[in-house]
């Protein structure tokens, strides 16, 4: 029988040393990952805060640039701006950036405090014929009560008559968003934007779920504004992406990233319902560019790019293996990685780190190790192996009850790249990142 591994219980990751290369940690629970703006939007996947907060600890200085290419929710530039740093956020999701908008510009929570206020006092539930707020989506009461869609459409309505600029629309339409899981229809435990046959749902109401949503943005602003983040910068463009960022060529003293998994999490699909109600705002006119978005991303099951890098790849990825409906998914990952690594290497300036978390994939023959083609991949653009550790995962949306570890990935892994390192650490000598773990200690 397999011997489990053994985690170090810390209470925070250590700095980077030669002592600790290649280990396993735990974090203690009691560890906070909804400080600041981190709990203002659920976001599918992200990694938590504790892991760049550790980059910035150990790499940046005061002045650095930070890069986040995959930004996500916006994490990495959170805690950048919580630390004075000025950041750059790319998203090809046009909701995502209107979230990291939402959570790194600071704004006075007293005037946010008095907006909110005249929403409520704005607010009643939409009357006459229910609207769907994207063109091509049919069945809208799937997912909504009668109740629930008017009480949302009003909702929605007196936020854009209420707030007194685009800052603040951006902050109380994400914290609308972060809503709209709650009261639909929709299970709350799965990422999935799923309507359970077998375990119905009863959704609270919209009032009350809006007053919550506004008290815990408060607070979190609240906390932004305590630290040194009104006099940082956050960028975030509207246009480039991770594999063809709209940047200056060695302009980047630290990127910090966790990229999308290969064929593992669709991130539109799961935030279905938050790109259909905002719709408008992000431009989505329709479903069909809903689903134009889906297949744009990194990871997608959608074969699209060419270049699969097989002779690099070779004694690591067997293609022969992977299963025929699977394959052309994983050739497209690591193509566009491959070209995301050309594109880091040149905006970082020489010397400069490269800090990104990864998972593995699982397949009918074992666990691809993509924590290793990822690093070749990188060594080939100049960006070396400098440090490494692996955590323990812990807290999961999926909590329904399932035989085996059910595709929940147990196990990070924290991977240090400096631009220029030659004969860096060895990719072999990573311990085997398939750890097995009871998945009933994984805590929820």
């Amino acid at each position: 029988m397999e011997q489990a591994a053994q985690f170090a219980q810390v209470d925070s990751f250590p700095p980077p040393s030669p002592h600790n290369f290649n280990s396993l940690v735990s974090l203690s629970l009691t560890n906070r990952t909804n400080n600041l703006t981190h709990g203002l939007h659920r976001f599918p996947a992200k990694y938590i805060p504790q892991v760049p907060r550790w980059a910035l600890d150990a790499y940046a200085f005061t002045g650095s640039r930070v890069l986040d290419p995959f930004a996500g929710s916006g994490t990495t530039n959170v805690e950048a701006a919580s630390k004075g740093l000025d950041s750059v956020a790319l998203e090809i999701n046009p909701l995502s950036r209107l979230i990291i908008r939402a959570k790194t510009t600071a704004l006075p929570v007293d005037q946010l405090s008095a907006t909110a206020a005249a929403i409520d006092t704005a607010w009643s539930p939409h009357k006459g014929a229910l609207i769907t707020p994207i063109e091509g989506v049919s069945n809208f009461e799937h997912w909504f009560t009668e109740p629930a869609w008017r009480e949302l459409l009003g909702l929605k309505s007196a936020i854009v008559r209420e707030t007194h600029d685009s800052k603040e629309l951006e902050f109380f339409l994400t914290v609308f968003s972060s809503i709209l899981r709650v009261v639909s229809n929709a299970d709350d435990q799965s990422q999935k934007t799923y309507v359970s046959g077998t375990r119905p749902k009863s959704p609270p109401p919209v009032r009350a779920s809006w007053a919550n949503a506004v008290q815990r943005a408060l607070r979190g602003m609240t906390e932004l504004n305590a630290t040194p983040a009104p006099a940082s910068t956050v960028s975030v463009p509207d246009d480039g992406d991770a594999l063809c960022m709209p940047l200056p060529d060695a302009s980047f003293d630290l990127a910090v990233t966790s990229p999308p998994y290969l064929d593992s999490v669709d991130y539109p699909y799961n935030l279905m319902l938050e790109h259909f109600w905002l719709a408008d705002e992000i431009g989505l006119p329709s479903r069909r560019d809903f689903n134009r978005l889906r297949q744009g991303q990194v990871g997608a099951k959608q074969p699209g790019v060419t270049g699969y890098p097989e002779r690099v790849l070779s004694d690591l990825i067997d293609l022969g293996e992977i299963p025929e409906y699977r394959r052309p998914a994983v050739q497209n990952y690591f193509a566009v990685m491959d070209r995301h690594f050309s594109e880091m290497s040149r905006v970082l300036r020489s010397g400069s780190r490269y800090v990104f978390v990864v998972g593995n994939s699982a397949t009918r023959v074992g666990q691809l190790p993509v924590h290793k083609a990822l690093l070749r991949l990188a060594e080939a653009h100049g960006l070396g192996l400098e440090h490494a550790f692996g955590y323990r995962l812990r807290r999961h949306y999926m909590k329904f009850p399932r035989a085996g570890r059910g595709g929940i990935i147990l196990v990070d892994w924290v991977l240090t790249l400096q631009k220029g390192l030659a004969g860096g650490r060895q990719i072999p000598d990573l311990v085997d990142a398939h750890v097995p773990i009871d998945p009933l200690a994984v805590a929820h």
